[in-house]
């Protein structure tokens, strides 16, 4: 059974994208905001309830660019993550394309769950997005989100 998530992709008007170093890994590794949709939640509400968590950014603050076809799924190394009583072998992420449309002091990290957060040219992604294949399945879905962009 794979738990299902949202990943936001995020862009400035530089077209950086936002990464966030989540205070359950090591300093250098770096990952798409997003979680898990929770019961009854869709994945619109899942993937701004997210962003707002993890960084204090609201839906007003965003413009939706669109969503992913299809999601990402990956299994996890080791079956270990029990939510509600079930255990998940991995994970189905789908993915959210926002432009961020704020000033940046309205991003407040959240100190529980996000160590730091950086906006990143496509072009440097990979020195930051370091797990098994992230860089690739992150890429492909900027480039079908984000199709002028690069």
């Amino acid at each position: 059974m794979f738990r299902k998530g949202v990943s936001a992709l995020i862009i400035n008007q530089e077209n950086e994208f936002l990464l966030v170093n989540l205070e359950s890994f090591e300093d250098k590794y770096f990952a798409i905001p997003g979680g898990g949709v929770e019961q009854g939640e869709t994945l619109e509400d899942a993937v701004y309830r997210e962003i707002n968590e993890e960084l204090g950014i609201k839906k007003k603050h965003l413009r939706f660019i669109g969503q992913s076809n299809i999601p990402v799924r990956f299994k996890f190394k080791v079956i270990k993550m029990n939510r509600d009583g079930k255990n998940y072998e991995g994970s189905e992420r789908n993915f959210f394309g926002f432009r961020f449309i704020c000033d940046e002091k309205m991003i407040i990290p959240n100190p529980e769950e996000v160590r730091s957060y950086k906006w990143i040219a496509y072009d440097e992604l990979k020195n930051y997005l370091l797990f098994d294949n992230q860089l690739q399945e992150t890429s492909e879905k900027i480039k079908e989100i984000f199709p002028d962009l690069l």
